[in-house]
């Protein structure tokens, strides 16, 4: 990633936020936080096909906006009745 162009220390941060962030999504953990730090990410990497990589290596950037706008709705109405958050009263 670094050589097209992405600051190193972005890479970690899409790697914890992918992974561990998709980990706590599907089990309904601190969902508003988790999807907020997703939606960072997402508007990032929408950024980073649009203006850096000049869509030479990516066919189109709307995956990203769609999962952008996905993230953002969980951050916004937050999970759902069938989430740890709920059970826990969070």
């Amino acid at each position: 990633m670094k050589s097209m162009g992405m600051p190193a220390s972005m890479v970690p941060f899409g790697g914890v936020v992918e992974f561990f962030g998709g980990l706590a999504l599907i089990l309904g953990i601190l969902t508003p936080i988790v999807a907020a730090l997703s939606t960072l990410w997402m508007l990032s990497t929408t950024w980073f096909a649009m203006s850096k990589m000049k869509k030479k290596y990516v066919g189109g950037y709307e995956i990203d906006v769609t999962l952008f706008l996905a993230a953002l709705a969980l951050a916004l109405l937050g999970s759902g009745i069938y989430s740890i958050d709920h059970l826990l009263g969070i």
